[in-house]
């Protein structure tokens, strides 16, 4: 047994996990309070923590076997609410282009439910698949089901396009969330992406989030 004052794992290879799950916090609070942009920065930014964190995680040789299982388990905990309960929050409030708030109707209290399900369901398929891997010594070159992270880039992107034609999200949004739970569940095969594909990922998200923050700062 291990002689410390508090459970848990503290180290700098799982620094980027909590700071992914404050950041969602943040982006929670920002929803609530009827802030999307700013709930969908700290969207991407929680994204740009999860890309990078299982590398920095890699960088620590030494982790023991205990440290190696809580690291798949927080980043999926970690996940579910970075990428099901921040856009089912997000999605609770419809904003108009104009700056005006409109209600949502009953059919996204039913949505909201089924997309945190296959969320939570996709994570936890991927941490036993993963288990598995590790056990056997051998690592992942592909993922069952789209990845839930996905929203990070995804959702904002939804965003800036509907912005730019001077359109809701939340006209779209329910499809979207349909769109995305289907995916989480479905079985195909998404490749892995490698350290060049993750960079461009973060170029392409660049203009996103940088017009998404000229957004909030506009008004």
């Amino acid at each position: 047994m291990e002689s410390k004052p508090v459970v848990g794992y503290y180290g700098l290879w799982v620094t980027l996990t909590y700071m992914s799950v404050i950041v969602a916090i943040l982006g929670i609070h920002f929803a609530l309070i009827e802030n999307v942009r700013y709930a969908l920065v700290c969207l991407m930014i929680s994204g740009v923590c999860d890309m990078f964190d299982g590398r920095v995680a890699s960088l620590f040789k030494k982790r023991n076997t205990r440290e190696r299982h809580y690291g798949i388990q927080i980043d999926s905990l970690a996940d579910i609410i970075s990428f099901g309960v921040l856009p089912a929050a997000i999605g609770y409030v419809g904003y108009e282009p104009s700056g005006n708030f409109i209600s949502l109707g009953r059919f996204d209290t039913v949505i909201f439910p089924i997309y945190l399900m296959a969320a939570l369901i996709r994570l936890a398929y991927y941490n036993v698949i993963e288990t598995e891997l590790h056990g056997q010594n051998k690592k992942r070159t592909y993922y069952e089901g789209l990845p839930v992270t996905s929203v990070a880039i995804i959702i904002p992107l939804v965003y800036a396009i509907c912005h730019i034609f001077n359109k809701s999200i939340f006209g779209i949004y329910n499809i979207l969330l349909v769109f995305l739970s289907v995916a989480f569940v479905l079985k195909i095969r998404v490749p892995k992406p490698r350290a060049q594909t993750q960079i461009v990922l973060c170029a392409l998200g660049l203009p996103i989030i940088i017009y998404i923050l000229f957004l909030c700062f506009s008004k």
